[in-house]
């Protein structure tokens, strides 16, 4: 295998195996990323993925969630306040930020952070995910979108 090919299989299986020492019970998705549910305050809960990514230094993972869906139309997509807003709680927040994915007829709000998986410990897992889904709860909430993810 060339340095230019990911292995995405095994990055998500080694991701799968620090899961279970980090003592996060998930699994491997049909899409091949791995999903982990997450129970937080006042009975909300949130859905936490982890995708494999090549960086610059090596194999990696980018952890997400989603938070929001703005459906695009005369009537919807993102408006300027929401993106703003979005941009400064990027300041100050830790170990996660917010970024937009667009659908054919939506946008999907995600938290996310990315790690080499080569040097990934437990500890450093469980702090990604729980900081991504609280996160992204976050938004959800503050979006008014239910509990939806």
């Amino acid at each position: 295998m060339s340095e230019d090919t990911l292995d995405e299989k095994a990055v998500i299986n080694r991701f799968s195996e620090v899961a279970t020492l980090a003592g996060i019970k998930g699994e491997i998705d049909e899409d091949g990323d791995f999903a982990a549910g997450f129970n937080l305050n006042d009975d909300r809960s949130q859905m936490v993925f982890a995708r494999a990514i090549k960086t610059p230094a090596g194999p990696g993972v980018c952890v997400f969630s989603h938070a929001a869906i703005y459906k695009k139309g005369v009537f919807g997509g993102i408006s300027k306040n929401v993106a703003i807003e979005l941009l400064k709680r990027n300041e100050d927040l830790s170990f996660a930020r917010y970024g937009v994915r667009e659908r054919e007829d939506e946008f999907l709000v995600v938290a996310s952070l990315d790690t080499l998986i080569d040097t990934l410990d437990p500890d450093e897992l469980d702090s990604a995910m729980w900081s991504v889904a609280y996160a992204a709860d976050e938004w959800e909430q503050k979006a008014g979108q239910g509990d939806e993810f």
